[in-house]
C-alpha cells in the first residue's frame, strides 16, 4: 500500500484551514504535516521537509499563491484554492494539478485529491533501482534540428521572448520552448531557477554577491528577490 501524501495548508484565512483540514482529516490518503498563514513560512518548511501536496491560496498578502509557485525551482504537487475563478487560466502556467474555487464542497475536494494521485511521482524507495537511467542530458529543437545537450556542459539558460538561449562552454543554442517548460526537463538536483528569466547549473556558481551571481565562465547573472533564499539555501 502506498504511503499518504503529505501535505501542506497555505491560506491567510482561518476558515479555509478549518475546512480543509476537516476535509483532509476524513481522507486516508492524506497527511497534514503543516498549516501556514503566509507563503514564505510555507517555503521555508518545504526546502527543510518532504511535502508531497501544497493547498495554496492565491490571494495572500505579501507574497501570492502565483509568485510562491514562480520562485520555487522545484515545488511539491499543488492544488489552488481560490474564491476568484478567474485565476484559472493563469494557474496553468504553472503545471497546476487542480483549481478549487470556495467555498470547496468536500466532492470536489476528493476529485482533486485523486487526480493528484493519479500525478504521484514515483517514491524514492520504488525508483532507487532505476537510478543508473535517469537522463544524463536534455534533447532540444534547434533550428529545426534535434540537438542533446548533457547537463555537465549547460551553464545556464536565459528566456529569450518566446525562445530560450541555453549556454554551454563551446556555444549557445536557441531553442523554441519556455524557461518554465525547460525547467520540467532540467535536473533539479544540478539545476536552480534564480530570476524569472535564468535557469544556472549549481556546479558551475562561483559565487553570489548581493543581487547578482558569478559563473565559472565570468558571466553576471541577476538574482530575483523571490529566488534569493532557495539559492542561498543550496548554494554551500
Amino acid at each position: 500500500m502506498k504511503e499518504s501524501l503529505r501535505c501542506i495548508i497555505v491560506d491567510d484565512e482561518e476558515g479555509a484551514h478549518l475546512v480543509i483540514t476537516h476535509y483532509i482529516q476524513k481522507l486516508k490518503t492524506l497527511k497534514l504535516e503543516g498549516q501556514f498563514f503566509n507563503a514564505l513560512d510555507a517555503m521555508d518548511f518545504i526546502y527543510k521537509n518532504a511535502v508531497d501536496l501544497v493547498f495554496l491560496d492565491i490571494n495572500m498578502p505579501g507574497l501570492s499563491g502565483m509568485e510562491m509557485l514562480e520562485a520555487m525551482t522545484n515545488p511539491p504537487l499543488v492544488v489552488l484554492t481560490t474564491a476568484y475563478a478567474e485565476f484559472a487560466l493563469q494557474s496553468y502556467k504553472y503545471q497546476v494539478v487542480d483549481y478549487l474555487v470556495k467555498p470547496i464542497e468536500f466532492p470536489r475536494f476528493v476529485a482533486a485529491v485523486d487526480n493528484v494521485l493519479s500525478r504521484r511521482p514515483v517514491s524514492k524507495s520504488m525508483s532507487d533501482g532505476d537510478a543508473s537511467k535517469q537522463p544524463e542530458h536534455i534533447v532540444l529543437k534547434v533550428d529545426g534540428n534535434r540537438v542533446r545537450i548533457s547537463f555537465d556542459d549547460i551553464l545556464y539558460t536565459q528566456s529569450w521572448g518566446n525562445y530560450v538561449k541555453v549556454f554551454t562552454p563551446d556555444t549557445v543554442h536557441l531553442s523554441l520552448t519556455t524557461t518554465a517548460e525547460l525547467e520540467q526537463k532540467l535536473d533539479k538536483e544540478r539545476f536552480i531557477r534564480i530570476h524569472k528569466s535564468y535557469i544556472v547549473a549549481l556546479k558551475h556558481i562561483t559565487k553570489i554577491v548581493g543581487g547578482e551571481l558569478y559563473l565559472i565562465n565570468g558571466a553576471v547573472l541577476p538574482v530575483g528577490n523571490t529566488f534569493r533564499r532557495e539559492l542561498i539555501e543550496r548554494f554551500k
